[in-house]
């Protein structure tokens, strides 16, 4: 849904509009030491409607809880605090092979603890600018992608199109490269078979050469 951490984490299941296909952004998770609590959006322009993915609809309706209910929660129902944050942020990157090992110095204790052994090498963050990597691909315009990603100013969305359209320039120049390479490869391979071609008919059509000598 291309969301900001704390947006994610503040979901509760009533801003979802299954009838609609519409999640409604209304609230920011904030971590206070080792609690989690309702915090402010990042801006006024943050506060909005975000299509959701029929996909991802389907799982969604089959995991739904009570209106008031965090999505993403602790056994008494509390917004997840940072640490647990860390904790099934860094087993999903871990199952989804996305992490690095860290050096982890003689004497550290809980030397085996998740957070100390590994560090992730995908951010949530990484996901949100994905988002808007699909968003440019599959052409949406640059205002309605600036209000899907709760971006206040236009100038960062275009900011953000304008890379990925250089990235893509980039990437089309390096296959451009390839299909010039394919032509040259293939051209010599033409002109390999009519050398041949050419050679054979000389054969055939050489004085005092039988054909079925040569077909031998």
């Amino acid at each position: 849904l291309g969301l900001r951490r704390g947006e994610a984490l503040g979901l509760q299941w009533g801003d979802f509009d299954f009838d609609e296909d519409l999640v409604h952004i209304q609230r920011d998770i904030d971590f206070c030491g080792s609690t989690a609590r309702d915090g402010d959006l990042k801006t006024d322009a943050a506060d909005r409607f975000v299509p959701i993915p029929g996909e991802l609809r389907a799982m969604l309706t089959k995991m739904r809880g009570f209106p008031q209910q965090y999505v993403f929660h602790t056994e008494t129902g509390q917004p997840w605090p940072q640490s647990s944050f860390k904790r099934i942020w860094l087993s999903l990157m871990e199952d989804a092979h996305c992490v690095e090992e860290r050096e982890v110095k003689a004497g550290t204790k809980r030397k085996n603890d998740i957070v100390k052994r590994l560090k992730p090498t995908l951010t949530p963050h990484y996901f949100r600018h994905n988002f808007a990597t699909l968003l440019f691909e599959a052409g949406v315009e640059p205002l309605i992608a600036m209000k899907i990603l709760g971006h206040t100013d236009y100038q960062t969305t275009a900011n953000i199109y304008t890379h990925l359209n250089s990235e893509m320039m980039k990437k089309s120049s390096v296959d451009m490269e390839d299909v010039f390479r394919r032509k040259q490869e293939a051209s010599l391979q033409d002109g390999l078979q009519e050398r041949r071609a050419a050679t054979l008919q000389a054969v055939l059509d050489a004085p005092g050469r039988r054909h079925d000598e040569v077909q031998r």
